[in-house]
């Protein structure tokens, strides 16, 4: 896979932008076909809400994965490599 970036990171965070922008957008346009009333209002918020609740699970699991692997190599490269045989 070929991207237009350098680094894989502002991949990931161009992709985060585009939802970011793009997922209330197309939740207004589908907001906009719903006959008016309270489950038009409720459909919004709740998708907003999925929008902020996707958002913020790509921005943890970004961030755990960063110091999950920086540790990992850490630990790896400080303890000696111990082989035991049965």
């Amino acid at each position: 896979m070929t991207t237009s970036t350098k680094n894989l990171s502002d991949f990931f965070y161009r992709t985060l932008a585009a939802i970011a922008i793009g997922g209330p957008v197309f939740l207004t346009g589908a907001v906009s076909l719903l006959p008016e009333g309270p489950e038009r209002g409720e459909f919004m918020a709740y998708g907003l809400g999925a929008v902020v609740a996707v958002l913020v699970t790509a921005l943890v699991l970004h961030a755990a994965y960063t110091l999950g692997f920086s540790k990992a190599l850490k630990i790896s490269s400080s303890e000696p490599n111990r082989y035991v045989t049965a």
